[in-house]
């Protein structure tokens, strides 16, 4: 017989699709991998699974212990998922409300049947706090009201472990080994492009470490980041200080998120920025035209790797990653807006 001992050991591993109806026309590939195969539904499981073994064996996270994160989406699910495997209470942070259609509801309800307490954070509370901010720094603000939930809950419990996937170097060591790795064999170590969402920067980061480790045999590969037209992570939260700032107003330490890590790297080679009218139609031409049912993030990759793959000479190579599917955005449909 053969069968696994554990769902966590169905993690990556996940395989490399050729998209053929939506690249007619291109002389080079688009590659994608689909990390919606993973067991929770997303890319973020990998990272999950790397962060809480990392704790458990730093003596950080114990029996009995509880994970604490705040999650705008396919994080909270993947460490609730995790969580509950290992028998670990889980508590997510989450924004009720952000950018555009933002409606994290069937997130949410996948945290719960995985076990994990979610918390959604009412921005109404803190007007005065959030006055005069850009829409830009609104979001970033946003997502460090959580962070700053989480950091005081870790302070104040011993058995509370703050996973803290924007800084933890585990998230890009979960790529580096894994994503990374699994990539450079699917294809052979032929990868023209690498193209991927920052996000919290642990996929591009991770990634682009093992690609540089082990050069590509096509030539030196090209780094591309995709981002949001209205939610500029490298731009308006790394590179500004914004974030930092911010939290060192809510009394939380200074950490060194990847997504600075990305820019003292001098990463990416080119950043690509993606409409939500883009993103939602790549979805829609994904789902009835390839099969593949995923959500606005990894519609937006595809959408920025045919643009790079348009200047590429026949038989190169662009891989990109599809990191959830698309039933989790339900409650937003039609207007699923592309969100970090």
């Amino acid at each position: 017989m053969k069968f696994v001992e554990s769902s966590l050991q169905l993690i990556g591993g996940t395989p490399l699709l050729k998209l053929r109806k939506v690249t007619s026309g291109l002389d080079s590939s688009v590659l994608v991998k689909c990390e919606f195969m993973n067991p929770s539904g997303s890319i973020k499981d990998r990272i999950a699974l790397k962060m809480i073994e990392g704790a458990e064996q730093r003596g950080r996270l114990r029996p009995g212990g509880t994970i604490v994160d705040m999650s705008s989406g396919n994080g909270g699910p993947a460490i609730a998922f995790v969580g509950a495997v290992k028998g670990y209470k889980v508590r997510i942070q989450i924004p009720s409300t952000w950018t555009a259609s933002y409606n994290p509801e069937n997130r949410i309800k996948m945290m719960k049947i995985f076990g994990a307490e979610v918390s959604p954070i009412d921005l109404g509370q803190y007007k005065d706090l959030l006055s005069g901010l850009s829409e830009q720094q609104r979001a970033a603000a946003a997502y460090g009201l959580g962070m700053k939930t989480c950091y005081e809950l870790e302070r104040d419990n011993p058995s509370f472990w703050w996973s803290d996937q924007m800084s933890n170097p585990d998230n890009v060591l979960a790529h580096k080994m894994g994503t990374g790795g699994e990539i450079i064999e699917q294809t052979d170590n032929k990868v023209s492009a690498f193209v991927a969402s920052v996000g919290s920067g642990g996929t591009l980061l991770g990634v682009t470490q093992a690609l540089r480790e082990k050069p590509s045999s096509a030539g030196p590969t090209k780094i591309v980041g995709v981002e949001p037209e209205d939610a500029l992570v490298i731009e308006e939260w790394a590179k500004s200080g914004f974030l930092n700032d911010f939290l060192s107003k809510l009394g939380v330490p200074k950490r060194k998120y990847i997504a600075e890590q990305i820019v003292e790297k001098g990463l990416p080679d080119e950043m690509i920025h993606i409409g939500h009218d883009e993103a939602r139609a790549m979805a829609n031409r994904l789902a009835s035209e390839e099969g593949v049912f995923c959500g606005l993030s990894s519609a937006a990759n595809v959408c920025a790797a045919i643009k790079v793959a348009k200047g590429l000479p026949k038989g190169a190579n662009v891989v990109t990653v599809c990191v959830d599917s698309r039933d989790r955005y339900y409650p937003e449909y039609p207007n699923e807006n592309y969100v970090i």
